[in-house]
């Protein structure tokens, strides 16, 4: 049985840089409610803390490019087992930045599950949207 993959695209009128900064400078990235966890080095624990430090997700940084590639694991809340990979693609196109970011399920979603994933996909993309489009 194949995984199940989620793939979201979304175009946003500003810079690759400051679409990066949305997720690796922690003074931009508390727009979002929180900040990264992480020295940003491959094989280093990966997660999204609330800005207090509480942990809302855990993973490891699985494959890092400055400015084009975020890749991580997602694991199963209060374990290391994995449940999904999560990866950010970077693209600057004249001054626009197309960011891909794509899920790779390893536990099967129902339909009820997937589409709320989808809809979560949607509406972090748009965050990071806004966000980098007002800096």
């Amino acid at each position: 049985m194949k995984n199940q993959i989620i793939e979201k695209t979304v175009e946003i009128n500003a810079a690759v840089k400051a679409v990066w900064s949305v997720f690796t400078n922690p003074e931009v990235t508390k727009q979002m409610g929180g900040y990264y966890g992480t020295d940003w080095k491959t094989g280093s624990s990966f997660g999204f803390r609330k800005s207090d430090g509480t942990a809302l997700t855990n993973g490891v940084l699985l494959d890092f490019k400055p400015m084009q590639l975020i890749k991580h694991s997602l694991f199963e809340n209060d374990t290391d087992t994995v449940i999904a990979v999560l990866t950010y693609s970077f693209q600057e196109n004249d001054g626009q930045t197309l960011l891909t970011g794509q899920e790779e399920l390893i536990t099967r979603l129902d339909q009820a599950e997937y589409q709320d994933a989808v809809e979560g996909w949607d509406q972090a993309l748009n965050a990071v949207k806004l966000i980098a489009e007002a800096l």
